[in-house]
């Protein structure tokens, strides 16, 4: 048995296109690993423009309009409507990774320019505690199995 695991990343502002991140993990126990990705899946930080079309960036938040210089004060560009996520707009990544075994599991996303240049910053870490139902053994039934307890009842086939 295994588990599937989805890890969802908001991109801010400030990544450009080609940048992109890769996915670390722990392995279920100890510190991340951070010399070695989980796999060699490139996640892209700047997807089909994700990331620039917020209320305080282009269209929206450029020239006259959007800075309101004339008035003098905030247009949309400015607060309350440039600010982040929404004023930059912002993309999600959704990283999957599969796992064989219970374990008290460590994943971050480390962030790359398009030259493989890491970003500066410290990646925000998640922690997932894992616990997968065991197998049931050959020539047993499994009735039931508590995870909170970890009773499993079993009875012949």
């Amino acid at each position: 048995m295994s588990a599937e695991i989805t890890i969802l990343f908001i991109c801010p502002a400030g990544y450009s296109p080609g940048d992109y991140a890769r996915l670390h993990g722990n392995g279920g126990s100890g510190s991340i690993d951070w010399n070695s990705p989980l796999d060699n899946r490139d996640y892209e930080l700047f997807p089909n423009g994700e990331g620039i079309y917020g209320w305080g960036l282009a269209p929206w938040g450029r020239f006259r309009w959007g800075r309101a210089h004339a008035m003098g004060m905030s247009g949309f560009g400015r607060l309350p409507w440039g600010r982040f996520p929404w004023g930059h707009g912002s993309g999600v990544i959704e990283a999957r990774h599969t796992v064989d075994l219970c374990g008290d599991y460590k994943f971050a996303l480390t962030c790359y320019s398009r030259a493989g240049n890491i970003h500066e910053g410290a990646p925000q870490e998640i922690d997932i505690s894992i616990h997968i139902a065991p197998p049931t053994p050959t020539e047993l039934i499994k009735n039931s199995y508590d995870k909170e307890t970890e009773v499993l009842i079993l009875t012949a086939a």
